[in-house]
């Protein structure tokens, strides 16, 4: 996306202020998995019809990265972010034959050879990202998780865009890290830390993004009680974290976790969904 598309979106929207107008936002959605396949174009019109006008698709290495383009290319409210998913940026460094985790091992490739293409094609994005530290599945080779995630930090910074950030069981390392650089442009996508960390990055100007699973999870709705509003974000982390237990998530389901999220603020849904609106505007430009 352009600076001056962008900015044409911007100025679209900015006069929307009335409650019905204000669309919905999907900031982190994974509509390149196999849960999807064969149905990514109705999943996009789906979410379109559920009134969400900005969803971004985000890339984890360098066969989702290349889908997430083509798949945009088709939809005007899809929107590319690529990065390298931490467990994905180890996949050389890990013996596969140990592997016993639910899915399948990273697949092997070069990892500065894939940062150094969405770099290329940074002028293309929304955002960087999925990116960030995970000590949930891989509790070695930090080292390295954190040299790829500056890279990334790098690239974000050389081409004025945002982060989108895993920080799966290492919350804390990656806003370090963001404040070390300074990145001030950021989301942290499912955040699962302790509430004072998530008040921390609140306060230093980032933003948090809740997934509808925020219907049925106590925590969520901590936290989307207790932060400020002009930092919170909706997502989906789709096809995971949805509103109904053991059911596929899909952005069309974006709505009902903006209604738990006023629900748990005991404010009106509409002008919650109009905040997010524009937070998301704020931090991406669209």
């Amino acid at each position: 996306m352009s600076d001056n598309t962008a900015q044409l979106k911007g100025q679209q929207r900015d006069g929307d202020t009335s409650p019905g107008v204000a669309g919905y936002v999907d900031v982190h959605a994974h509509l390149i998995h196999d849960d999807f396949a064969g149905e990514e174009d109705a999943v996009a019109s789906r979410a379109r019809s559920a009134g969400l006008d900005l969803v971004i698709v985000n890339g984890l290495e360098p066969k989702s990265n290349r889908a997430v383009l083509e798949l945009c290319g088709r939809h005007e409210h899809l929107q590319p972010a690529l990065g390298i998913y931490p467990v994905d940026a180890i996949g050389t460094r890990i013996d596969h034959a140990s592997w016993q985790h639910p899915f399948p091992p990273p697949a092997v490739f070069d990892v500065d050879e894939e940062i150094d293409f969405i770099a290329s094609v940074a002028s293309q994005l929304i955002a960087i990202g999925e990116c960030g530290l995970d000590r949930y599945w891989i509790t070695s080779e930090m080292a390295e998780q954190e040299r790829v995630l500056r890279r990334l930090c790098e690239v974000a910074l050389a081409h004025d865009l945002p982060v989108i950030l895993h920080s799966r069981k290492a919350e804390l390392r990656t806003f370090e890290i963001l404040q070390d650089m300074g990145v001030e442009r950021a989301d942290f996508h499912c955040f699962g830390g302790k509430l004072k960390l998530a008040k921390r990055i609140a306060d230093a100007g980032y933003y948090l993004s809740i997934p509808p699973v925020v219907v049925r999870a106590e925590s969520f709705q901590r936290m989307a009680a207790a932060l400020p509003l002009d930092r919170i974000l909706t997502e989906t982390d789709c096809p995971y974290m949805g509103p109904d237990k053991g059911t596929r998530n899909e952005p069309a389901n974006v709505p009902r976790g903006v209604q738990a999220i006023a629900e748990a603020r005991g404010a009106e849904e509409h002008a919650v969904r109009h905040q997010i609106r524009a937070n998301a505007r704020a931090l991406f430009g669209f």
